[in-house]
């Protein structure tokens, strides 16, 4: 029976890591990773939710974002079940990059005005931050 568990908990634990960022097809290698130095205003463009609280797995939500400056990236969220809708108003505040995997959801590519939008392709730029509404 125990090493039945221990079989389990190996598949368990694998299947987890095709998502982690170092492993998952959604996440690509083209993204470039830069460190936000302050607070940041932004707009939403898209933003594809986190669904599951961290616990012994850390997850992390993805958001598009427009700055008041014209700037487009990708804003990582750890352990955030906030949900955006396009064109709501943000603030990044800065974030440490995690000393761990972190998990991201999978919903890639979307699809606005009935056009696909793969942001993989077309957005690179890449942070980890903390969302907060504007208030």
């Amino acid at each position: 029976m125990r090493k039945l568990l221990k079989y389990a908990f190996a598949i368990f634990t694998l299947s987890f890591n095709s998502y982690s960022q170092d492993y998952s097809d959604s996440i690509k290698k083209n993204w470039k990773f830069f460190t936000l130095n302050h607070k940041t205003k932004a707009t939403v463009i898209e933003h594809i939710p986190n669904s599951v609280l961290c616990g012994t797995f850390a997850f992390a939500s993805i958001t598009i974002v427009k700055t008041t400056k014209g700037k487009t990236f990708r804003v990582l969220n750890l352990c955030s079940l906030e949900k955006y809708v396009a064109n709501t108003e943000i603030n990044i505040v800065p974030s440490k990059t995690p000393l761990f995997d972190v998990l991201f959801p999978s919903k890639y590519p979307v699809s606005i005005d009935n056009q696909q939008i793969d942001y993989n392709q077309t957005i690179q730029d890449t942070t980890w931050g903390i969302i907060e509404t504007k208030t």
